[in-house]
């Protein structure tokens, strides 16, 4: 049908518009809606942990590894670290983790607000974080720096507020922050605020201590080092305190709380680097006293 019959001109009453059919070739496809790429997929497979007549909940970890900086130094270790942590949680530990490489800002946050929606009160949450880290000395304030950050700008940075705002909202009863970056000791307070030993080890406590700690909320964070640079290498494919951490987790045959486990990588560090691991409660992210974190051996 020309412009004029389009228009309505005389003559073109009769002229019934038929449907354009489209080649075979060219029918519309179904439009195939792909997830964001921008959140990560949170694991949500945890299975409840038990020892004797104490439930110590579902474990879970997002575990972070940055190599692939395009504006700042490249680091050689931070994936590899995160990919061995990551699988000896699942195997060993029956943690449910999700894996996050070269991770952007909005990919850290994301999957720090799906943990918000899913994770329920009696669950733990470890957070492992392995990449470049910065203090801005004037606000005396730390940051994660994902893969998309820039030197001009912090618009891309992860702050401790940012950190700290999401685990004081979240459900779970236990969360602990594993940071191995520069100046990750932002996060901690004095090493004199929290308890430096225990006393017996964890397998050889009565049940009631045990209920009694598995029972109390915590909120701490084992960093690599203090207000200070700390290695990327040391610890052959891995940084000298992934090495640690690792060592120590594989070495545990039943229970580690987390003070235990400070106590074997600050040793391990310090033995091999001028870096000094720092243990701690988180600043104003809802820490019970006596609360603490626990590492329950599932593989044997």
């Amino acid at each position: 049908m020309d412009l004029w019959c389009e228009y309505g001109g005389k003559g073109c009453e009769e002229q019934v518009k038929k449907p354009v059919q489209q080649p075979e070739t060219q029918k519309a496809k179904p439009v195939v809606v792909k997830p964001s790429p921008t959140i990560p997929l949170i694991k949500r497979n945890a299975v409840l942990a038990k020892s004797g007549n104490v439930s110590f909940g579902r474990y879970y970890a997002l575990v972070i590894g940055n190599n692939d900086y395009p504006n700042l130094d490249k680091l050689k270790t931070a994936v590899t670290d995160a990919k061995e942590v990551a699988a000896l949680l699942r195997k060993s530990y029956g943690f449910s983790v999700t894996l996050l490489l070269n991770g952007t800002r909005d990919q850290i946050i994301a999957a720090l607000d799906e943990y918000r929606k899913i994770l329920k009160k009696d669950d733990n949450l470890l957070i492992y974080y392995a990449g470049h880290g910065w203090m801005d000395k004037e606000s005396e304030r730390g940051y994660w720096l994902p893969v998309d950050a820039s030197r001009q700008t912090r618009a891309r940075w992860v702050s401790n507020a940012d950190v700290t705002d999401t685990l004081k909202a979240l459900k779970a009863r236990h969360v602990m922050i594993v940071a191995d970056s520069c100046y990750a000791g932002t996060l901690t307070r004095s090493a004199g605020e929290l308890d430096q030993t225990r006393g017996l080890k964890l397998a050889e406590q009565p049940s009631a201590y045990l209920e009694t700690l598995a029972g109390r909320k915590s909120r701490t964070v084992l960093a690599s080092g203090a207000l200070e640079p700390v290695s990327d290498l040391g610890g052959g494919q891995h940084s000298v305190f992934a090495y640690a951490f690792l060592k120590s987790l594989r070495d545990n045959t039943k229970m580690l709380d987390g003070t235990q486990l400070f106590g074997e990588v600050r040793r391990q560090v310090l033995l091999n680097a001028r870096q000094t691991p720092q243990y701690s409660n988180i600043r104003f992210a809802g820490h019970d006293v006596g609360g603490d974190f626990i590492f329950l051996r599932r593989d044997q």
